[in-house]
């Protein structure tokens, strides 16, 4: 009986001896752990950098306008743009506007006046006029209405003595016209209650004219004043 103990028979898959074996065991051990180590942490970044919130940056543009004061026109609603509206003139009026060929004066203005004028619708001999000037008649020839004629050539109208006023019976008056450099205009015109007259006067050239009215005879005794009429008096540019 042989007693003496037999070698184990080595594996074909053994290596080497067996500290060699458990050293590379050790190191592949390490070297895995490592590696998944790395792998969970980068897995872990990416998921944690996919949750931060991101940052929006805003970006805002100034714009800066400087203002003029030349006023430029404002569309209209169509889309068209609106040229500006001549400007007014100091009397109302519009500048640039044609001035109408005919105007009644007792439309217009007093450039000045003196004594009674008044400016009311007027009848003589039945016949009303409605647009009129009402001008004291007296002996002194104080009474006078001053008028802008510039543009027109001529002034109309039916003249005569109104049948409402004072002193009209037997009276007999005369109506001037004068031009701004004082000299008169035309022929005189006798106005009287029981009478009408037409009075045309060439201002051709004329700025200002002034009208006057002077009492030649009294109806009544120590009456000194009477009233004259200027039935539908009109300015004409022809």
């Amino acid at each position: 009986m042989d007693l003496s103990k037999k070698q184990p028979e080595r594996s074909r898959w053994q290596l080497g001896p067996r500290w060699v074996e458990l050293t590379v065991v050790f190191v592949a051990t390490v070297v895995t752990g490592f590696v998944g180590g790395r792998v969970t942490d980068a897995g872990t970044s990416s998921s944690e950098r996919a949750a931060e919130p991101a940052v929006t940056t805003t970006v805002t543009a100034t714009q800066t306008v400087t203002a003029s004061a030349e006023a430029t026109p404002s569309p209209s609603p169509s889309g068209d743009i609106s040229e500006p509206s001549a400007w007014p003139t100091s009397g109302g009026e519009t500048s640039g506007a044609s001035q109408p060929s005919q105007v009644y004066l007792a439309d217009l203005s007093r450039v000045s006046d003196r004594g009674y004028v008044d400016t009311t619708p007027v009848t003589m001999l039945g016949t009303n006029y409605p647009k009129s000037i009402r001008l004291g008649c007296n002996t002194s020839s104080g009474d006078e209405a001053v008028y802008n004629v510039s543009g027109y050539k001529r002034l109309t109208a039916t003249v005569g003595i109104p049948a409402d006023t004072d002193n009209a019976i037997g009276s007999i008056g005369s109506i001037k016209v004068f031009n701004s450099a004082g000299n008169q205009i035309g022929k005189p015109v006798s106005i009287r209650s029981s009478a009408t007259t037409e009075l045309s006067v060439d201002i051709a050239g004329q700025d200002q004219v002034k009208i006057t009215c002077a009492l030649v005879k009294s109806g009544t005794p120590k009456r000194r004043s009477a009233v004259g009429g200027l039935g539908d008096a009109i300015l004409s540019a022809s």
